[in-house]
């Protein structure tokens, strides 16, 4: 499947070759680049039914908290306690999120603004190695100030407006706090950017009130001129298995689009891959999630955490917010906030999987935000499985799509079934079973001859 847009980490590894450190296979999480998220408001002009931040408020961040934080990232000094270090990481992307980023877009501007000449007088690695990354709802789109911010940084951006498919699915969850939906603005948006030539990532989130508009949705995608089309469930608890056959009766619906049009071959579809769904070596140990000690982000006040979705507007009241620093005295210079990192630093895939998840027939693909293990099991080394059953219908899809690809294309490719028939069965019934391992085995016998 063809992927058009080029992740920053993966374009510092391609321009520069010299800077991959030797032990980038043994910790792939901490090289060639790091996300440093300001979070610049925690107010939103929109309510989005689904959004994690569920304990928004009003906080904009000042331009002084913002840069000490960037003072203490380009000068590199002890109050960095080791986290980010310039060495195994030459590229940074800078992140800023709110609520909605552009209700602060002249604070962004300053920020960036700061960061660049900075490091340029420091002569600094991170002066041509840059990225800023901004993901909006498009509701301030038109705005001047955002247009000549766009214009100004274009070259370093990388810039979304978060569409969920089609106008049905869309304002089913993303609605201004009058209910109203929000789609015709954000697709104004999309559509002038990539009128103009750049650009536009896509990210749909499924919740189980838009599930059944998922066909249709990724078809208007494809229909609006995307091309990376990125779709993930939520996280959250609410799935059950009823939605789990949706899914699966979904995405077999999208496969078959894909295959009749021949998208494979023009498309990525983040809901396929072709190597995913399968057991994983028990020496594979790296974290699928970043917020464990890759990642940095600063809250308006100026706490540090190791990823947004640890903060109070994410975890609401209830739960006490994971901080490593503040941007007054740095990262991880008090005891607590050393044994936190540490204990971060300590986590992956078999220290934060039961014995079920690490050894899952088909564990590869499944994902997990570290930062919910937390804000529901009050650790972020335990696994939340909400979506176990959505995944187990992505892998009994995918052997359906890539299979029948295969077999379109008469290629020397097959697409194992790893889902046990028991898990299967749980999803789709025996008819369906018997023609998904027809497939996969008969497309097999294709390559493997006698």
């Amino acid at each position: 499947m063809v992927k058009d847009f080029e992740q920053f980490q993966d374009m510092i590894s391609r321009l520069y070759p010299e800077l991959i450190p030797e032990d980038a296979e043994k910790n792939p999480q901490k090289t060639l680049s790091r996300t440093v998220t300001f979070q610049v408001t925690d107010e939103c002009n929109l309510k989005c039914s689904y959004c994690y931040q569920i304990n928004k408020g009003t906080r904009k961040m000042k331009f002084e908290t913002a840069k000490k934080l960037i003072d203490m990232l380009l000068e590199g000094d002890r109050r960095l306690g080791g986290y980010i270090d310039v060495k195994t990481s030459p590229g940074i992307i800078l992140e800023f999120i709110g609520g909605e980023p552009f209700l602060c877009v002249g604070l962004i501007d300053r920020i960036c603004d700061y960061f660049y000449k900075k490091a340029i007088k420091l002569h600094h690695p991170w002066a041509t190695k840059f990225c800023i990354s901004i993901c909006s709802n498009g509701v301030l789109y038109d705005k001047p100030k955002v247009q000549r911010f766009l214009e100004k940084w274009k070259r370093n951006l990388s810039f979304s407006i978060t569409i969920d498919g089609n106008k049905q699915l869309h304002d089913s969850c993303r609605v201004f706090p009058d209910g109203t939906g929000s789609y015709d603005i954000a697709v104004h948006g999309a559509n002038d950017w990539m009128n103009r030539g750049y650009y536009m990532g896509s990210k749909i989130t499924i919740a189980p009130e838009n599930l059944p508009h998922l066909y249709d949705a990724i078809l208007h995608m494809v229909n609006l001129g995307y091309k990376d089309i990125n779709a993930n469930v939520v996280y959250e608890k609410g799935w059950t298995r009823d939605h789990a056959k949706e899914f699966y009766r979904q995405l077999k619906k999208i496969a078959d689009y894909w295959i009749e049009h021949d998208l494979f071959n023009t498309h990525y579809m983040a809901l396929f891959n072709d190597t995913y769904f399968r057991p994983m070596e028990e020496t594979d140990l790296d974290n699928w999630c970043g917020g464990t000690g890759s990642m940095l982000a600063a809250d308006p006040d100026g706490w540090l955490y190791p990823c947004i979705r640890y903060m109070e507007s994410s975890l609401g009241a209830g739960v006490r917010p994971l901080r490593i620093g503040h941007v007054n005295t740095g990262i991880a210079q008090t005891d607590c906030d050393k044994k936190c990192v540490d204990c971060l630093n300590a986590i992956n895939r078999r220290t934060e999987s039961s014995d079920e998840c690490f050894n899952c027939p088909i564990a590869a693909g499944c994902s997990w935000c570290s930062a919910y293990n937390y804000q529901e099991n009050g650790t972020p080394d335990s696994r939340c499985t909400y979506i176990c059953d959505m995944h187990k219908a992505r892998a009994l899809a995918n052997v359906y799509a890539w299979n029948s690809w295969y077999r379109k294309n008469n290629t020397d490719q097959w697409f194992d079934m790893h889902c046990p028939k028991e898990w299967a069965l749980e999803i789709i019934n025996e008819e369906e079973y018997k023609k998904l391992i027809k497939l996969s085995t008969e497309e097999r016998a294709n390559v493997i001859k006698p």
